[in-house]
């Protein structure tokens, strides 16, 4: 079932998506541990000293910055059971991470970001088992995309953060559904079907 843990649940698969590309990449492994990429904001590493070399900082923030209703799969209606109930449905949204290197250098940040965005270049799909809706089993595919911002509105971001703007790359997952916990509506069983048959005069006197 999909649930409210949804949003945990998926930065933590993302997390160790990241974590597994970039222990397998040679130039950036011996940096790697656990507490390498974290989900809290890149302003806050920063000013708790996260850009510095120690190897207990993390060298890469993958943080959950915007949430917001996918309007597509929001205006959908009822969805019937083979109970005589019809379910509300799930709540989609498309979830915005900003991912920031951390590094000592810049060559290190370009080292990190640019694994970090081979890695989810290669894995579009997200497939795991805590995205499956018991209220909407064909539910679209989760994707992970690159969402292209360009500088204005980057600047923006780091602005919101009162920070000054540092390399950093923006993703898209669309879209997460988390299922919805209202009572179903009982819908009243078939009782009879009614078919309504006209037929059609044409001007010149045939039939359709």
């Amino acid at each position: 079932m999909s649930n409210s843990q949804a949003l945990r649940d998926i930065s933590n698969y993302l997390r160790q998506l990241l974590l597994d590309g970039l222990s397998g990449d040679d130039a950036i492994a011996s940096d790697i541990s656990v507490e390498s990429i974290s989900l809290d904001s890149p302003a806050r590493l920063a000013d708790n000293g996260g850009s510095n070399a120690e190897m207990s900082q993390p060298i890469l923030s993958l943080y959950l910055y915007q949430v917001l209703p996918n309007g597509q799969l929001n205006n959908q209606a009822l969805i019937p059971s083979g109970m005589g109930e019809q379910y509300y449905p799930p709540l989609s949204l498309n979830l915005y991470y900003l991912l920031t290197p951390l590094g000592a250098t810049p060559d290190a940040d370009l080292l990190v970001l640019g694994r970090a965005m081979q890695v989810f270049a290669a894995y579009p799909i997200v497939r795991a088992n805590f995205l499956d809706s018991q209220l909407r089993p064909n539910s679209p595919e989760v994707r992970l995309t690159l969402n292209p911002l360009n500088l204005e509105e980057m600047t923006r971001i780091w602005n919101a953060f009162n920070q000054p703007y540092r390399l950093s790359a923006c993703y898209q997952v669309q879209a997460v559904s988390i299922d919805s916990i209202r009572v179903p509506e009982t819908a009243k069983p078939v009782r009879e079907q009614l078919v309504d048959i006209h037929q059609i005069v044409a001007k010149n006197g045939g039939t359709r």
